[in-house]
């Protein structure tokens, strides 16, 4: 179930007056009319349903906005350089968790690139999702710079590649491993460990079973013969 993001906006009072608006965890979905909020500041929207940023460009005054947070959304696209082009104070982003890839990746330029990379390594910039390919697109877009005699770039490309995406813990727990390279090693000794230590309890066995047997063969065998003492009673 989702709910219009512009009926909610009409139920906000005081919009000239906010600058910290959170519509969080609403299932708000669709677009809105943000032209009343002229000191906003800061937008938390996380956990709704929002698919593309559109409506963002309805804001008044766009060099106010240094915050944005749409972290469990349903985004599909998302294009950076309109957005630090719009956005020229945005200090923090968050698109983790969405399905988003880059549009027109390309027209970020290089200094534009170097701000988005330097904000991920601070943690400013969340883009990195399971779901999404904002990071391989980064990434591609860091060979295509330094493709293009962009020697400042290399630092950049080297970082995104760290960066690459590995599967969830949780999952990787009921995969088996792809190669022979991520099944873990085994100690060199524990096999021989293992070996010795049977070897000493068999010979352990062997030697308590001879013993037992020794001692049985040296017991004096009972027979079924009369004692002296009854054979000479009277008859």
């Amino acid at each position: 179930m989702t709910n219009n993001f512009q009926t909610h906006i009409n139920q906000i009072t005081k919009k000239a007056k906010i600058k910290y608006l959170d519509i969080s965890n609403r299932d708000l979905a669709g677009e809105a009319n943000l032209n009343e909020f002229i000191v906003l500041t800061s937008l938390n929207s996380y956990n709704n349903k929002f698919e593309n940023l559109d409506w963002l460009a309805s804001l008044p005054n766009k060099d106010k906005l240094k915050k944005l947070n749409f972290f469990g959304n349903q985004l599909k696209e998302i294009d950076l350089a309109w957005l630090l082009s719009t956005f020229p104070n945005l200090e923090s982003l968050n698109m983790e968790n969405n399905p988003v890839k880059t549009k027109n990746i390309n027209n970020l330029t290089s200094s534009q690139f170097s701000k988005l990379v330097s904000g991920i390594k601070d943690k400013k910039f969340r883009v990195v999702s399971w779901q999404g390919t904002i990071l391989m697109d980064l990434l591609e877009y860091a060979q295509v710079l330094v493709a293009r005699g962009g020697s400042g770039h290399h630092s950049h490309m080297a970082y995104l590649q760290t960066l690459r995406v590995e599967e969830p813990k949780e999952l990787v727990k009921v995969q088996p491993p792809a190669n022979n390279s991520q099944i873990p090693t085994k100690n060199p000794y524990t096999n021989t460990y293992l070996l010795v230590g049977g070897l000493v309890l068999l010979l352990g066995s062997v030697l308590a079973i001879g013993y037992w047997l020794g001692k049985r063969k040296k017991q004096p065998r009972r027979t079924n013969s009369k004692s002296p003492k009854s054979a000479n009673l009277p008859a």
